[in-house]
């Protein structure tokens, strides 16, 4: 059977396990200054979200098998669906009935949203992550800025969010807050290393989001 692009979750980034997962929106953008202090900063490009990690020590013939399936996406030119292994959904630690959840209204400026579909009650926290699936393939990742309760019909109204969302996202899109991920690119891996104790170890892998 042909592999299929984006992988799935469950098909390589379930397998990309470390000790400690740094996910950070990585910015791009330009400064200069004065020499009185004053100082000036241009985005050149929106934020993307990315990770350098170790990979936990694996069994020889899987720590084989992840390298194969990363050096089968060939470099940066094809993707996978990645989510942080140890982000287990809104803080509230509410998870079921979040599965009809979608975007109500769009802030002009793209900053906030507003929520429909919540369980009565649900508590949204900043920091929660969400990821919005658009335009056949692409995916939008943030994280709240701002918390809030579902009102009794099951809606929440604007609350920010960042990055911004892109063009394409609209009223009637679905939200994922269980499982929330992104397309992501390999740009850097050091694969497992085999040694006698039938281990593989010494990985580590660099990804970005592709937007």
């Amino acid at each position: 059977m042909a592999l299929s692009f984006p992988y799935a979750l469950d098909f390589l980034a379930s397998c990309l396990v470390g000790p400690d997962i740094p996910l950070a929106l990585q910015r791009f953008d330009e400064r200069s200054g004065a020499s009185d202090s004053r100082f000036w900063g241009i985005q050149m490009a929106m934020p993307l979200w990315g990770a350098t990690y170790p990979l936990y020590s694996a069994k020889g013939a899987h720590a084989r098998e992840v390298n194969a399936k990363v050096y089968s996406l060939n470099g940066m030119s094809k993707t996978m669906l990645w989510a942080d292994p140890y982000y287990t959904g809104p803080a509230s630690g509410v998870r079921s009935g979040l599965g009809n959840v979608t975007v109500a209204s769009v802030r002009q400026d793209r900053g906030a949203i507003g929520l429909s579909g919540l369980p009565v009650g649900f508590v949204l926290s900043a920091g929660d992550y969400l990821s919005i699936a658009y335009a056949s393939g692409r995916i939008y990742f943030g994280t709240f800025a701002e918390g809030g309760v579902a009102g009794g019909a099951g809606g929440l109204g604007q609350r920010d969010l960042f990055p911004y969302l892109p063009f394409g996202i609209g009223v009637g899109d679905r939200i994922d807050l269980v499982r929330p991920h992104f397309k992501a690119m390999v740009t850097e891996f050091t694969p497992f290393a085999s040694h006698r104790g039938k281990w593989g170890d010494s990985a580590s892998i660099t990804i970005m989001q592709k937007p």
